[in-house]
């Protein structure tokens, strides 16, 4: 390593960066790397905790690849102690990356060729689970496909260059991939393939149909005069009498200049749906057949080089984003499932009754930070907590399911204030290199004293402040400056506040995202909560979530704990 280094150096890239994010998240290995290899060296457009120079670098020679192994070969490459295996005992990734333990899966190209691979390296022996490798490997199928999709992309834009005649061929190609590659969700990609029919296919109508369990099931379609809705109905793939399941069932893209051609292969489809031209196209990925589009044009056509070739593309692009979305719908399952068990059951306690509501952001990834907690501590009082860690991913969720546990941890063995606790929290947050980031509100309420009044001190880490609702129906937010936001410094100020809270009011702790909105500041989404907070249900989290931020227009995690006092 010197300073004369002139290999190959890479650039970052946010969705291989994010594939990185998911193999990190998963496995915990302190290095996760999406690396493109080829004679000369490696490149990693996705990375996580490479030392310097070469996270800046993003890239190193041959001598410090093992991934080379992994395309050479085209197969799993996982060792548990790099420093006992022959070929691998002599790189200079043990050195100077620190690589020691290894799990590196290939990603490939259109071809099929191993062109990279997607690894966790950890800096110690380190046994791989089975469930560890499990991930990694699926994590490398979608990146597969990101890698295919801007493979097609870059094809079509090759197209377009390189041959006048096909300008308007080359066109639509390219609109096609940015318009598949802008979709996330599944229901993005069938949004896209309807309105790609139309634009790049020239259809009137179009319906497209997934398979699960042996069944054609027809998701998105339109009424059609002359075919009855139960022939939208679910359709085995055993049952021959439809073009639909030929094609999905091995026999190819079904394609028909005209209603009659349609009829003389399929007798079933006789009179049905018009005589325009048709065409059924096997949405085919790596994993197999996902399902199939029908388009539907109003008069019969020829159906030539150029259209077939559109067509062929729309299948090719539409089942690569189909199969890449229903992957991260079912990671984002998993992910919330996991979110959700770490937000554990709010405790009884007399004279109290405490809610909480979560809501994940309407887009993106669907997973984040926001956090709430409450604890009936031995001293008679209740621990209340909500928090926001910085991000809206996996890394933000597991960084936030730490520091939650270190901040119930800490609260529950020293019996001190608020303030205090969130000091320890820093201290503990930074010294054992967790380092996460983010706001939070530590509260401790007291038990009931003779008049029913229960004393409420708190602090703040740049968190929004409480609101109160009285009992008399008027609502405020909580003076108190709030203090620095957490992570950034141990020993940092941390000031407790204290309010007096009688029988019938309502506490209410809230994340960020339930009164931020784009182009507005804090202060008037405050206002806008303290309004709501005096109309809408006493103490229902949801009520104000519903109120507030909506589906639509929910950009951020919220979270809500509400606090009645009896």
């Amino acid at each position: 390593m010197t300073d004369a280094y002139a290999g190959p150096e890479g650039q970052a890239d946010p969705t291989y960066q994010r594939f990185a994010r998911l193999a990190q998240a998963y496995v915990g290995a302190p290095v996760s790397l999406v690396s493109f290899v080829d004679d000369v060296g490696q490149v990693f457009p996705g990375a996580l905790g490479l030392p310097e120079p070469w996270m800046s670098r993003r890239g190193t020679e041959l001598s410090h690849s093992f991934c080379q192994y992994v395309v050479s070969s085209d197969a799993p490459l996982v060792v548990a102690d790099a420093r006992d295996v022959d070929f691998l005992r002599d790189n200079l990734a043990i050195p100077d990356l620190s690589a020691i333990a290894y799990a590196g899966f290939p990603l490939h190209d259109l071809d099929g060729r191993a062109v990279g691979s997607l690894c966790a390296i950890d800096d110690q022996p380190r046994e791989w689970t089975p469930e560890e490798l499990a991930v990694l490997s699926d994590l490398a199928q979608a990146c597969s496909s990101e890698v295919q999709l801007r493979a097609l992309g870059e094809r079509a834009r090759r197209a377009q260059r390189s041959a006048t005649q096909s300008d308007r061929h080359a066109r639509l190609m390219l609109l096609m991939s940015e318009a598949f590659a802008d979709a996330v969700s599944v229901d993005d990609v069938l949004d896209t393939i309807q309105r790609m029919a139309v634009t790049a296919a020239g259809s009137r109508r179009t319906a497209v149909a997934v398979v699960h369990e042996h069944v054609l099931s027809w998701v998105r379609h339109e009424q059609v005069d002359g075919v009855p809705e139960a022939l939208w109905g679910d359709v085995p793939l055993s049952d021959t009498r439809w073009p639909s399941v030929a094609a999905v069932t091995g026999e190819g893209p079904q394609i028909f200049e005209d209603g009659a051609a349609m009829a003389a292969a399929f007798p079933s489809t006789a009179g049905l749906g018009g005589d325009g031209a048709l065409a059924i196209l096997p949405l085919t990925a790596a994993t197999g057949v996902l399902g199939a589009v029908l388009l539907r044009w109003q008069l019969p056509r020829g159906m030539d080089g150029e259209l077939r070739s559109v067509l062929s593309a729309l299948a090719a692009y539409a089942a690569l984003a189909l199969d890449r979305a229903q992957l991260l719908e079912e990671r984002r399952e998993v992910a919330h499932v996991l979110q959700a068990a770490m937000l554990t059951d709010l405790p009884t306690v007399d004279g109290l009754t405490i809610r909480a509501a979560y809501a994940p952001a309407s887009t993106g990834e669907d997973v984040g930070g926001d956090w709430y907690d409450a604890i009936a501590l031995p001293d008679g009082s209740t621990a209340l907590m909500i928090g926001d860690v910085t991000g809206h991913d996996m890394g933000a969720a597991a960084l936030m399911g730490q520091l939650r546990s270190m901040l119930r941890g800490l609260t529950w063995t020293f019996q001190e204030p608020p303030g205090a606790i969130l000091r320890r929290l820093d201290d503990a947050n930074l010294g054992v290199g967790l380092r996460a980031t983010g706001s939070a509100v530590l509260a401790h309420l007291d038990p009931a004293g003779a008049d029913g009044g229960r004393e409420l001190r708190w602090s703040s880490a740049g968190h929004p402040p409480p609101v109160v609702l009285r009992r008399d129906g008027a609502a405020a937010a909580l003076e108190g400056t709030p203090d620095l936001l957490l992570g950034f410094r141990s020993g940092a100020l941390r000031r407790d506040h204290r309010v007096v809270l009688h029988p019938g009011d309502v506490l209410v702790l809230y994340t960020d995202g339930l009164v931020e909105r784009r182009r507005e500041n804090l202060r008037a989404g405050l206002a806008r909560l303290v309004a709501t907070v005096e109309t809408v249900v006493p103490g229902d989290p949801w009520a104000l979530i519903e109120a507030l931020a909506p589906s639509s227009l929910r950009r951020d995690d919220v979270a809500v704990l509400t606090v009645t006092l009896g």
